[in-house]
């Protein structure tokens, strides 16, 4: 299940627009728009409720999900994503995070990425993805 549409009024300061994130309490922007680039805050496996799905392999899909409908919203979709930042807790899923990411990408235009492992995440998350896309139509 991938997150509601729901509207984001951008705010614009100094060539910067900032995606206020939808959730009110949420204290950083959803996306920030600086030029052609659309920075998306790193996501956790979230449902649309604020959940967190159980496992790793349900997280990583989430966090796809997750991912389309927000560069839905900004009229992208994964084929401008050409910057992943993949945060885990256990470096031995690593195998199992390439099975699940790669197929969600063109195979002859996969973003560069960086990769690392991490002590803890928000709520016990298993793995963290943030994602920069490139927007044809801005900047």
């Amino acid at each position: 299940m991938s997150l509601p549409e729901i509207p984001v009024k951008p705010v614009h300061a100094d060539g910067i627009t900032y995606y206020m994130h939808p959730h009110p309490r949420s204290p950083f922007s959803e996306a920030v728009q600086v030029g052609c680039v659309l920075y998306l805050s790193a996501m956790i496996g979230l449902d649309a409720q604020g959940r967190l799905v159980d496992g790793f392999e349900p997280q990583v899909r989430q966090i796809m999900s997750n991912s389309q409908a927000i560069l839905r919203r900004y009229g992208l979709g994964l084929e401008h994503v050409f910057k992943t930042t993949v945060m885990m807790k256990d470096m031995a899923n690593w195998s199992a995070f390439n099975r699940l990411y790669k197929p969600y990408f063109h195979p002859t235009r996969l973003p560069v990425r960086t990769a690392f492992g991490v002590s803890d995440l928000a709520y016990g998350a298993e793995v963290e993805l943030e994602f920069q896309a490139y927007v044809p139509h801005g900047g």
